[in-house]
């Protein structure tokens, strides 16, 4: 599976005109829109995956730099990671550990 980073289309693009573009070039698994969180309208940029590579770089070289309307999209594969690195929780201190601080002694008990 290919997961394609698409930006710059027009935001009144619907998921089934993507679709339509990008399965002449093979196999589109999911297409997510990214929208705005208020207005709950498409920002322009989105995922796109796919169920093999070689479909993936076909719609790469075909649709990359393509003009539809005033806006000219990009079409590239997806950074994996990007998302889980910005989503992961940070900590707020570093891990302590416990083998560097002194061992206290045991107080011996009193008969």
């Amino acid at each position: 599976m290919a997961t394609l980073f698409i930006v710059g289309f027009p935001k009144d693009f619907q998921k089934i005109a993507l679709i339509e573009l990008f399965s002449i070039h093979g196999i589109v698994n999911t297409v997510t829109l990214v929208t705005d969180k208020d207005t709950v309208e498409p920002k322009g940029y989105g995922f796109i995956t796919m169920n093999d590579d070689t479909g993936a770089k076909r719609a790469i070289e075909a649709l990359n730099g393509t003009t539809f309307g005033n806006r000219t999209i990009s079409v590239r594969f997806a950074e994996e990671n990007s998302v889980a690195k910005s989503t992961a929780p940070k900590r707020p201190f570093p891990p302590r550990d416990n083998r560097t601080q002194a061992i206290k002694p045991k107080r011996s008990r009193r008969s």
